[in-house]
């Protein structure tokens, strides 16, 4: 094994660089930052800053959340009401799949906090539904 070792250790050492930006993860700090930025914050230059800083670690996924989340909070007055008024629809409905689709858009456009809403929203129509 003598003239292996200095190959498994350059070999292990090499692997170990190379998977390092891949091995990036949301410290609790991270994520509590994360979190209140998508939840309170309004400015979109701010969410984009910050999507910047997520992406120099390799949380590549906040950082298009928080991108998307600064698009949405640009979007045009009338397009911000037919959301609103798509959001009232969903909060009326009782169809749980449709409920769960319109959460999965508004996610989908950065709107973690309405998606949240409507899942929750929905998760409480199935409970009641096993209740009955």
């Amino acid at each position: 094994m003598g003239p292996l070792l200095p190959v498994l250790v350059l070999g292990g050492s090499a692997l170990a660089y190379w998977k390092k930006p891949w091995q990036k993860k949301m410290t609790p700090e991270r994520k509590a930052l994360y979190e209140t930025a998508m939840r309170t914050l309004k400015d979109p230059a701010k969410l984009r800053d910050l999507a910047n800083a997520y992406d120099k670690e390799g949380l590549k996924i906040q950082a298009k959340m928080l991108r998307k989340r600064a698009t949405c909070i640009e979007l045009p007055e009338d397009v911000k009401k037919k959301h609103r008024e798509c959001f009232e629809k969903a909060m009326a409905s009782t169809n749980v799949p449709a409920i769960e689709k319109i959460a999965g858009a508004f996610e989908n456009q950065g709107q973690t906090i309405v998606a949240g809403e409507l899942r929750k929203y929905a998760e409480g129509l199935k409970a009641a539904e096993k209740a009955q």
